[in-house]
C-alpha cells in the first residue's frame, strides 16, 4: 500500500492549467474529427476490453480482477452471527462471564462497522448482490478462538477485492480486524 505522501498531488493555483504532455503523433485533442477517426481505426476487441474494464472497475474497484465483494461481506455477516450463537452458548466454567461479555462485545460492534463498509462501497460503487447464505452447521462445531483466528485471516486475505486506493474502505476493515483480535485476546487472556 502507499504511503499518504507518495499519492498526494501537487498543489496548484486556480489559474494555473494542467501540463499533460501531448506526443506528436497524438490527434489534436480539440480535433474531434481526428478523434473519432482514430477511435473507428481500432479493432472491436479492444473497444470492448475498455467497456468491460469500466464495468468490472464499477463493480469491484479493480479493473481486470475477478473479485466478488459478497463473499467478503458474506462472511462479515456471518461472523456476527457466529459471535451471537457463540455469545449464547457459554457456560458456566471459569471465564464464562467474560468470554460471555467479549463475544457480546464483539457482535455488537461488528454489526455497524459492517453496515459503514458495505453502505460506503454501495455508495461509491453499486449496490451489491449475491450473498451467500449464512449456514452455521460447521462453523458451530468450532472451538471460538480458533473461529476467530479464521475470520481474521480470511478478512486478511480477502480485502483484496477492495482496491487498493480506497483506504476509506480499508480503515473499516481495518476497524472490523481490530475488533476480532480484541476479542481473541480477551477470549485467551480474561478469565
Amino acid at each position: 500500500m502507499k504511503k499518504f505522501s507518495e499519492i498526494r498531488r501537487p498543489i496548484r493555483k486556480i489559474n494555473e492549467q494542467d501540463e499533460t504532455p501531448v506526443r506528436q503523433d497524438d490527434p489534436n485533442p480539440s480535433d474531434t474529427a481526428a478523434l473519432v477517426a482514430s477511435k473507428a481505426n481500432l479493432p472491436e476487441n479492444i473497444e470492448q476490453s475498455e467497456e468491460s474494464e469500466k464495468s468490472e472497475e464499477g463493480t469491484a474497484g479493480l479493473a481486470g480482477f475477478d473479485a466478488k465483494p459478497s463473499k467478503l461481506f458474506s462472511k462479515l455477516f456471518e461472523c456476527r452471527e457466529m459471535a451471537h450463537i457463540y455469545h449464547l452458548q457459554v457456560k458456566g466454567d471459569a471465564g464464562s462471564y467474560a468470554a460471555h461479555m467479549a463475544l457480546g462485545a464483539f457482535y455488537e460492534g461488528v454489526l455497524d462497522l459492517v453496515d459503514d463498509l458495505i453502505e460506503t462501497y454501495q455508495g461509491q460503487y453499486d449496490v451489491v448482490e449475491g450473498y451467500d447464505i449464512i449456514d452455521t452447521k460447521d462453523t458451530r462445531s468450532k472451538d471460538k478462538i480458533e473461529y476467530f483466528t479464521e475470520l481474521a485471516d480470511f478478512i486478511k486475505s480477502e480485502r483484496k477485492c477492495i482496491s487498493v486506493e480506497d483506504t476509506h474502505l480499508h480503515n473499516i476493515i481495518d476497524e472490523i480486524v481490530a475488533l476480532t483480535y480484541k476479542t481473541i485476546y480477551k477470549l485467551k487472556f480474561n478469565k
